[in-house]
């Protein structure tokens, strides 16, 4: 049949497809617009195979369920699937049926006869691509046998939709793992009573996770004032908004060696008598190319030692090479204690304790105690 595509029509079609890679829900939207566009039966999207155990992910379009699967009435396409001739394609190629086998000879087979026919399938394409060198995904198209077959100028629309196909997916399959990394990493962090937040490249707030949005509305000793973290004692405040500016700095210097660049910590008095909070300021590598008003530059730790920070001993020793005493040590240091808590706490003098702290040093790199107190709360953030 031939095509009557405008630039509008196109698109809008196009706009349907990436806007799958960010809602999955539109993943049949975009079948459906599909199916209209070039009267087709139904168009299928197989983004898992089906196998002997695992009944796949497979959408398609029209007033089915938007996804398939388990050999339902909606899900028939499943069963079909197991006997397709248009399985394991040729990679990024448009292919019909008629070209892998006769029409004649398709009419006679059992797959015709006892799976085609009853779904009123008669002319099949599809395209097959790689994700990641290793997922399959695949594109069905089907249509009845008034439809009519697929032309020459179809085949070469379909051409045309490969390369988006490609992207789409990859993008829909990268984000959705993004975003449930971020929520893990979320979940475990408020677990662990870490606030985080994230500034942009003014060093203004951009997102606190629920821990540190608590945090400052108790206004003890920290605060958000005009979207910044602010600190009651003014001293202070001005060292916060200096070691701020020197991360940005960081970031905006050499992004290429942040990785390299300071961490800053600092201990916050609290009015209530609580322990310090300690904060921890940490630049983000960013590339200033596709930096955009949202883009993240500064990540802040808000620790308060009064609650309890589990961090595991085992997890230093691991990263650190440090002995049993010396992350108990590094522990308590992180939780707030004093060097004097330190070896009260433990039942040692204090010159064991500096004599730890200062293998302590030797191993992690760090010369100072609010630097451990970093390395320790980063350490952590940064193998959830």
């Amino acid at each position: 049949m031939p095509l009557a595509i405008d630039n509008q029509t196109l698109s809008n079609l196009l706009h349907s497809l990436y806007g799958a890679a960010t809602t999955s829900n539109t993943n049949k939207f975009f079948l459906t617009q599909l199916k209209e566009l070039l009267n087709l039966q139904h168009a299928t999207l197989i983004t898992r195979p089906p196998t002997a155990t695992d009944s796949g992910l497979i959408y398609t379009s029209g007033n089915e369920a938007d996804v398939a699967m388990d050999g339902t009435e909606e899900g028939a396409y499943a069963s079909l699937y197991a006997q397709d001739p248009l399985v394991n394609l040729s990679l990024d190629t448009v292919v019909t049926i008629e070209d892998l086998m006769p029409r004649t000879q398709l009419l006679e087979s059992e797959y015709y006869q006892l799976i085609l026919e009853p779904l009123g399938i008669y002319y099949i394409a599809g395209i097959d691509w790689l994700y990641q060198q290793s997922s399959r995904m695949s594109i069905r198209f089907v249509r009845e046998k008034e439809q009519g077959p697929f032309s020459d100028e179809e085949r070469a629309f379909f051409e045309l939709l490969i390369p988006h196909l490609h992207q789409s997916v990859s993008l829909g399959i990268q984000l959705r793992q993004l975003d449930a990394e971020r929520q893990i990493y979320a979940d475990t962090i408020s677990k662990r009573s870490i606030g985080m937040v994230t500034l942009d490249r003014n060093g203004n707030i951009l997102q606190l996770n629920t821990t540190a949005k608590q945090y400052l509305q108790d206004h003890d000793g920290l605060m958000q004032v005009q979207n910044q973290i602010r600190i009651d004692n003014t001293g202070l405040n001005d060292n916060l908004q200096d070691h701020i500016q020197q991360a940005l700095d960081d970031v905006h210097g050499k992004p290429r060696d942040i990785v390299r660049a300071p961490v800053h910590a600092i201990a916050v008095p609290r009015g209530s008598g609580k322990p310090d909070y300690q904060l921890v300021i940490k630049p983000l590598p960013v590339d200033q190319k596709d930096a955009s008003k949202v883009t993240p530059y500064l990540t802040v730790f808000i620790q308060d030692p009064d609650k309890n920070l589990e961090i595991s001993v085992r997890m230093l020793m691991d990263l650190y090479r440090l002995t049993l005493s010396e992350a108990t040590i590094a522990i308590l240091l992180a939780e707030g204690h004093t060097t004097d808590g330190v070896a009260e706490e433990l039942g040692v003098r204090k010159n064991t304790v500096r004599a730890h702290l200062r293998s302590v040093f030797a191993k992690t790199g760090v010369t100072q105690q609010s630097m451990l107190v970093s390395l320790v709360l980063t350490g952590l953030a940064s193998t959830q």
